[in-house]
């Protein structure tokens, strides 16, 4: 894994996860039953490159694949950089937010922290059930 070194957090379900936040999703997503993968490589069109969303969702049931992305840090400038352009980069390959109805090759679903660094646990909650029902 990429910077195996920050994977210090573990969920209820044993996934090692970089932030406490991520601990929290991975935890909500446990307890409805969502089966998701940590940072597994999604692959551009052309397959010369790749991203780690931080949760893949293969929804058979739905026929759709969800990346869910946790933005921690986003009043970090740098960081905020890194994201517009990882945002340019899932829009170019075939993925679009879920207020956009989705893209072709996957739905992105996108939360951060609050401007405290704070995280809302029963919106998290209330997005799985409006993703999953």
């Amino acid at each position: 894994k990429w910077m195996d070194e920050k994977l210090i957090h573990r969920s209820r379900r044993g996934t090692p996860l970089r932030s406490k936040s991520e601990v929290i999703i991975d935890d909500a997503l446990a307890a409805h039953g969502v089966v998701a993968g940590y940072e597994i490589p999604f692959h551009s069109t052309d397959g010369k490159e790749h991203r780690l969303p931080d949760f893949t969702i293969d929804d058979q049931a739905m026929g759709r694949v969800i990346l869910w992305e946790h933005c921690g840090m986003l009043a970090d400038e740098g960081y905020r950089s890194r994201w517009e352009s990882k945002l340019q980069w899932y829009r170019a390959n075939g993925v679009l937010p879920l207020e956009e109805g989705g893209g072709d090759r996957a739905t992105l679903v996108v939360t951060q922290d609050d401007e405290r660094g704070g995280i809302d646990g029963r919106q998290i909650d209330d997005l799985i059930q409006q993703l999953f029902g």
